[in-house]
């Protein structure tokens, strides 16, 4: 081996040392040779290289990209349409030999005083009168070792996998299917980016990232410990149901009737947490007496909407295939406009109907949750047919099923095309929203109940008032306090996917919410980046950048609000379907939705959206920027609908929709039952 470039580190030669000469590593490899980096090779087996697997020719898109920018001496034309695996090895090889020392299985890593040393067999076995041989030092340490990596079962910071080391186990969710059929593209990718970060990143930067085995191994032990919770919770709920419900001749189909019973609409029986009775000075402060129940959150709530979700997240990875193959290789086609507005868009509209029925789905704030399918497949159907989605995600099948699968996206790396990776900082601050969403929504549902939804003074009600009630501050107060819950209350919901998504997967999710009420600094700013992300994305990806390419901004931004207000007049005939249950409890009345509400609230913003544009276009208007504090300008953006806000509202208040999710959260309710603590 001869001498490599020179890096002095403490006083030593400190190389890095990549441990395994395949793709990744011999992509690694070249890439810092390149950048004049100092590094060694080790493999367990002896030149030369014939176990090469899986054919002569072999799928590797990128390998030209790769090629150039490693300055490979590869062939310029191929048979049969791509590299021979012999060719590619050679081409790898020919420059960085001479660093490579073969025969030497690396079966250890210790660290000491910031560096690196490597503990070896000779002849890549080992041998019983021979220890182990120490190597090095090294200022770093990449596993390019395969699936079986020994990098990545010592996870020391400062240490990086690459190729089948990092993938391998990473994506189970795919069976290992993706690293099957691209791994040697992923693998080359893998060194040729891990070579650009350790020379553009400093000593003090490097730990962290998401070649970082430490950070992967966290990464794995956060899925693992999600994943044994989440199975934990539901063998809970299947044992504290078994024994009495479940008939043993059709277990399955009486669990199925458990899992979707009206047990936990019936608030009524549900055994209080704790009872107790306010302090005088407070009865004087809110002006009411008597004792008070924390009620107990009803876990079958959550696991509803989670069953739910599964099923949307089933049937919309099928209907993903569907779209690929018969809507975006065919865009522009007669089949393809059949098929999207002949066969995707009625089948999701009517899903949520055969999934209320099926399953008798009583609590309507667990409807709400069937109501993701058309949702998100109507208008990602709608993108593809016009070729407005994301553009990570029409790259492969597999990244268009991974785009349907979550109810909560998944961020994109523009670079990669893949799903970016979810950190530990990610899942905790994801958490800590929920949180903080949770405490925030049951305060909102126990004061709100405790004044049913009316806690000021107004004067006439109903949806369409005199003009002086519009702006009383009773009105404005209860119209606040109900866009706040409505916001919370979805944020919650959102959050808790993103933060187990995050978690179990290792997925970075989008952030739904973005503090509207208090952070939103224009109107557009508040319905574009802040409030509910997640539909707004949907919505302009399917009706606004489609109507934008054949008429102006405004009148793609007053038709994206005219879908949105459709879209929720729609989620009101969801709540609405009647299902055979008992009439006598208060939790299954009826409901005969006041359509045109919402879509007036909606169209009511549209020209709000309309009129910011055009006040925009005028000089004087665009050159005003008074330094008005974040909080203030937010609240004069939020004040230009909360006097119409009710017409959002008040239909989910008459619905019941908020006295059925307060099922899923503690909240507090006068008691009967004067117990003394």
């Amino acid at each position: 081996m001869s001498e490599p470039n020179k890096l002095r580190l403490q006083g030593e030669e400190a190389p890095v040392a990549i441990v395994g000469a395949g793709y990744a590593g011999l992509a690694l490899a070249n890439s810092l040779h390149l950048r004049s980096v100092p590094y060694v090779i080790y493999d367990a087996r002896s030149l030369p290289f014939v176990h090469v697997t899986g054919g002569a020719k072999f799928d590797v898109p990128s390998f030209d990209h790769i090629a150039k920018k490693l300055e490979l001496n590869a062939p310029e034309k191929y048979e049969s349409g791509g590299p021979c695996r012999k060719d590619v090895i050679d081409s790898l090889l020919e420059r960085v030999k001479s660093n490579l020392v073969s025969s030497q299985r690396i079966v250890g890593i210790e660290h000491r005083s910031g560096l690196f040393y490597l503990q070896s067999w000779r002849n890549g076995r080992n041998l019983k009168d021979e220890p182990a041989k120490p190597l090095g030092p090294f200022r770093s340490v990449v596993g390019a070792d395969g699936i079986f990596s020994v990098v990545r079962e010592r996870a020391l910071p400062n240490t990086f996998l690459i190729g089948d080391a990092r993938w391998a186990g990473d994506r189970w969710y795919d069976l290992g299917l993706r690293r099957i059929d691209r791994g040697a593209n992923i693998a080359l990718i893998d060194g040729l980016e891990l070579g650009q970060v350790m020379v553009t990143m400093d000593q003090s930067s490097w730990i962290g990232g998401k070649f970082c085995a430490y950070d992967i191994s966290r990464r794995r032990s956060m899925r693992t410990f999600f994943s044994l919770a989440a199975i934990a919770c539901l063998v809970a709920l299947i044992k504290s149901q078994w024994h009495d419900n479940v008939d043993m001749r059709n277990p399955i189909g009486t669990l199925g009737e458990i899992l979707f019973s009206d047990e936990c609409l019936a608030r009524d029986q549900s055994k209080p947490l704790i009872t107790f009775q306010l302090h005088k000075g407070l009865q004087l402060l809110f002006g009411r007496k008597g004792h008070y129940s924390v009620l107990r959150p009803s876990l079958l709530f959550w696991v509803q909407i989670t069953a739910l979700i599964i099923i949307h997240s089933i049937v919309s990875i099928i209907l993903a295939i569907i779209i690929y193959y018969g809507i975006i290789q065919r865009r522009g086609s007669t089949f393809a406009k059949l098929l999207c507005w002949g066969g995707i868009l009625p089948f999701a509209v009517s899903f949520p109907i055969f999934l209320t029925r099926t399953f008798n789905l009583s609590n309507r704030a667990v409807r709400v949750a069937t109501a993701a399918t058309p949702t998100l497949v109507t208008f990602r159907c709608l993108e593809a047919l016009h070729g407005s989605s994301p553009h990570s995600v029409e790259g492969s099948v597999w990244n268009y099923c991974l785009y349907y699968s979550s109810v909560i996206e998944f961020v994109f790396d523009e670079r990669t095309g893949s799903p970016a990776k979810a950190s530990w900082a990610d899942v905790w601050r994801k958490g800590r929203v929920c949180l903080v969403n949770f405490m925030v929504v049951s305060l909102l549902l126990s004061y709100m109940e405790l004044h049913v939804y009316r806690p000021f003074l107004t004067g006439n009600g109903g949806a369409f008032m005199g003009i002086t009630t519009y702006v009383q501050p009773g009105h404005i107060g209860n119209n606040f306090l109900a866009a706040v819950l409505t916001s919370s209350t979805v944020a919650t919901g959102t959050a808790a996917f993103g933060f187990a998504i995050c978690g179990i997967a290792g997925v970075l999710t989008l952030d739904v919410f973005d503090d509207p009420m208090f952070q939103s600094i224009s109107v557009s700013d508040f319905w574009g980046r802040r409030w509910n992300r997640m539909v707004h994305g949907v919505l302009k990806r399917g009706v606004y950048k489609p109507v934008r390419k054949r008429s102006s901004r405004t009148i793609a931004a007053l038709a994206t609000f005219v879908a949105s207000g459709l879209l929720h007049e729609y989620v009101l005939f969801i709540l609405s379907i009647p299902t055979p249950t008992p009439e006598s409890s208060e939790a299954f009345t009826r409901y005969e939705p006041c359509y045109g509400n919402q879509f007036c609230f909606f169209a009511w913003n549209g020209m709000l959206m309309a009129l910011e544009y055009m006040l925009k276009s005028w000089t004087a208007a665009s050159r005003l920027n008074l330094p008005v504090p974040t909080v203030v300008r937010s609240l004069l953006v939020v004040s230009t609908a909360l006097p119409v806000s009710h017409w959002f509202t008040d239909e989910y208040v008459r619905s019941g929709l908020f006295s059925h999710y307060a099922v899923g959260f503690p909240v507090i309710v006068e008691s009967s039952e004067h117990i003394s603590l």
